[in-house]
């Protein structure tokens, strides 16, 4: 049976929204756009949203559908 590793994921906040790390890889960014939050994956922009809960959400969703 496999072990699952705990993920630390670490938020930094920026001048135009957030930035979500895993150690030193950054997984995705959050920006602030006209009232929404844009959530940026892997250099596209994968969804956008009304709220940062929402974003963040979505952000690490989209992470761990890609590992």
């Amino acid at each position: 049976m496999s072990k699952k590793k705990d993920t630390e994921l670490e938020i930094i906040d920026t001048a135009d929204g957030a930035v979500i790390k895993s150690g030193k890889k950054t997984i995705a960014e959050i920006k602030e756009k006209s009232g929404n939050f844009v959530i940026v994956f892997s250099g596209k922009e994968i969804a956008t949203v009304t709220s940062f809960e929402a974003a963040l959400e979505a952000a690490i969703m989209a992470y761990n559908l890609s590992i």
